[in-house]
Protein backbone atom coordinates (compact mmCIF):
# COMPACT_ATOMS: atom_id res chain seq x y z
CA UNK A 1 0.00 0.00 0.00
CA UNK A 2 1.45 3.43 -0.96
CA UNK A 3 2.42 5.85 1.78
CA UNK A 4 0.11 8.83 2.21
CA UNK A 5 1.54 12.03 0.77
CA UNK A 6 1.27 13.79 4.12
CA UNK A 7 4.12 11.54 5.31
CA UNK A 8 6.31 12.04 2.25
CA UNK A 9 9.61 13.92 2.48
CA UNK A 10 8.41 16.27 -0.28
CA UNK A 11 5.29 17.29 1.70
CA UNK A 12 7.42 17.73 4.82
CA UNK A 13 9.78 20.07 2.94
CA UNK A 14 6.76 21.97 1.63
CA UNK A 15 5.29 22.67 5.08
CA UNK A 16 8.75 23.52 6.41
CA UNK A 17 9.05 26.07 3.59
CA UNK A 18 5.70 27.60 4.53
CA UNK A 19 6.80 27.83 8.16
CA UNK A 20 10.09 29.46 7.12
CA UNK A 21 8.16 32.03 5.07
CA UNK A 22 5.92 32.81 8.04
CA UNK A 23 8.90 33.22 10.34
CA UNK A 24 10.81 35.40 7.84
CA UNK A 25 7.75 37.62 7.62
CA UNK A 26 7.94 38.04 11.39
CA UNK A 27 4.56 36.40 11.92
CA UNK A 28 3.61 34.11 14.78
CA UNK A 29 1.28 31.16 14.36
CA UNK A 30 -1.26 33.04 16.48
CA UNK A 31 -1.01 36.20 14.38
CA UNK A 32 -1.27 34.40 11.05
CA UNK A 33 -4.13 32.23 12.32
CA UNK A 34 -6.00 35.32 13.46
CA UNK A 35 -5.49 36.91 10.03
CA UNK A 36 -6.80 33.75 8.36
CA UNK A 37 -9.69 33.27 10.79
CA UNK A 38 -8.37 29.83 11.76
CA UNK A 39 -7.78 28.31 15.16
CA UNK A 40 -4.05 28.48 15.98
CA UNK A 41 -4.08 24.70 16.51
CA UNK A 42 -4.93 24.19 12.82
CA UNK A 43 -1.84 26.05 11.65
CA UNK A 44 0.27 24.27 14.27
CA UNK A 45 -0.96 20.86 13.06
CA UNK A 46 -0.26 21.81 9.43
CA UNK A 47 3.27 22.97 10.22
CA UNK A 48 3.89 19.84 12.32
CA UNK A 49 2.79 17.63 9.43
CA UNK A 50 -0.13 16.22 11.39
CA UNK A 51 -2.80 17.80 9.20
CA UNK A 52 -2.89 18.11 5.43
CA UNK A 53 -3.79 21.39 3.75
CA UNK A 54 -6.76 21.26 1.42
CA UNK A 55 -6.69 23.35 -1.75
CA UNK A 56 -8.71 26.25 -0.38
CA UNK A 57 -6.64 26.42 2.82
CA UNK A 58 -3.49 26.33 0.69
CA UNK A 59 -4.67 29.32 -1.35
CA UNK A 60 -5.63 31.27 1.78
CA UNK A 61 -2.34 30.50 3.50
CA UNK A 62 -0.04 31.37 0.63
CA UNK A 63 -2.01 34.56 -0.01
CA UNK A 64 -1.58 35.59 3.63
CA UNK A 65 2.15 34.89 3.27
CA UNK A 66 2.36 37.24 0.30
CA UNK A 67 2.63 34.59 -2.39
CA UNK A 68 0.73 34.20 -5.63
CA UNK A 69 -0.89 30.82 -6.33
CA UNK A 70 1.81 30.21 -8.95
CA UNK A 71 4.60 30.86 -6.44
CA UNK A 72 2.92 28.54 -3.95
CA UNK A 73 2.65 25.77 -6.54
CA UNK A 74 6.34 26.15 -7.43
CA UNK A 75 7.26 25.80 -3.75
CA UNK A 76 4.95 22.78 -3.38
CA UNK A 77 6.48 21.19 -6.47
CA UNK A 78 9.96 21.83 -5.12
CA UNK A 79 11.03 23.85 -8.16
CA UNK A 80 11.83 27.04 -6.25
CA UNK A 81 12.94 28.15 -2.82
CA UNK A 82 10.58 30.26 -0.71
CA UNK A 83 11.82 33.83 -1.09
CA UNK A 84 8.66 35.85 -0.63
CA UNK A 85 8.79 39.31 0.84
CA UNK A 86 6.67 39.79 3.91
CA UNK A 87 3.02 40.50 3.07
CA UNK A 88 3.37 43.99 4.54
CA UNK A 89 6.41 44.97 2.47
CA UNK A 90 4.92 43.45 -0.67
CA UNK A 91 1.78 45.58 -0.27
CA UNK A 92 3.90 48.71 0.09
CA UNK A 93 5.87 47.82 -3.03
CA UNK A 94 2.72 47.51 -5.16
Amino acid sequence: MPTKTIYSPKYRRFVQSLRALRERAGMTQSGLSLQLGWPQQRLSAIEAGARRLDVMEFLQLIGALGLSPEEGIRIAAGTTEPTSKSPRSRRRAQ
